[in-house]
């Protein structure tokens, strides 16, 4: 049973059992082998969009900014342009060139503010899971800052700097900045402070990193917003 419909993190868990229970009841021959998608709208000034392959609306509900998709979404392999249009308009706020999207491989599609109120970006990331794989008794991480009106910022771990001096959207120019990386496991507070300095933009407590998890950590909003441009820090538990 093939689909091409991308679920937003509030339905995923839902659906994906539908899926799972229409397969097992089902006779003839298997499904074709899929790829797997994961959406990151990060861009705080942008709108809430739709997706698009090509012409052909793939998403049920508009993604707002600061939705992720819970777990990654299967759908039809092939080579198909990845569009992201305002929501309920024929308007283009993004898109990702014509691609190959191989069966069997795990791709998460990042959008994010060029600058503060400014263009919109979306880029294709090929999640390498190779590593975690071979390791599965240390935790992984990537960190994402995407907050456009925020300068340099460090990440740490509790009390260890783990990364330095990032910028915003550095990871779309340099693709080694998306893969990810062993960490330690255990309980954990996650820092992102202004570089150089102790002073904290934003944070997450009590956070558990177990083996053979992938995470991906990501600044998001904006310095001095508010609401749902609250600068803050998220994360992301890779689920394949």
């Amino acid at each position: 049973m093939k689909t091409n419909i991308l679920i937003s993190s509030l339905a995923i868990i839902a659906v994906a059992g539908v899926l799972s229970s229409c397969a097992k009841g089902e006779d003839g021959p298997p499904p074709e082998p899929q790829t797997y998608l994961s959406i990151m709208h990060l861009a705080p000034t942008a709108s809430s969009v739709d997706v698009y392959f090509d012409e052909k609306k793939v998403s049920n509900t508009p993604f707002v900014p600061g939705n992720v998709t819970a777990r990654y979404n299967p759908v039809d392999k092939g080579i198909y342009s990845i569009r992201f249009k305002k929501a309920s308009t024929d308007s283009l706020v993004a898109d990702v060139g014509q691609e190959k999207y191989d069966s069997l491989t795990y791709n998460t599609i990042l959008l994010y503010n060029l600058i503060t109120d400014g263009p919109v970006r979306a880029i294709r990331i090929k999640d390498d899971y190779t590593e975690v794989a071979s390791n599965l008794n240390k935790p992984y991480y990537r960190f994402f800052h995407t907050s456009p009106n925020t300068g340099p910022v460090d990440l740490y771990i509790d009390t260890i700097k783990i990364q330095s001096d990032r910028v915003h959207a550095d990871n779309a120019a340099n693709v080694n900045l998306n893969k990810f990386v062993s960490t330690l496991l255990d309980v954990h507070k996650i820092e992102v402070r202004e570089a150089g300095t102790s002073t904290v933009l934003a944070s997450l407590d009590n956070v558990l990193l177990q083996g053979g998890h992938a995470y991906t950590f990501y600044l998001l909003g904006l310095t001095g917003g508010t609401g749902d441009k609250e600068l803050k820090l998220g994360i992301l538990d890779a689920s394949r």
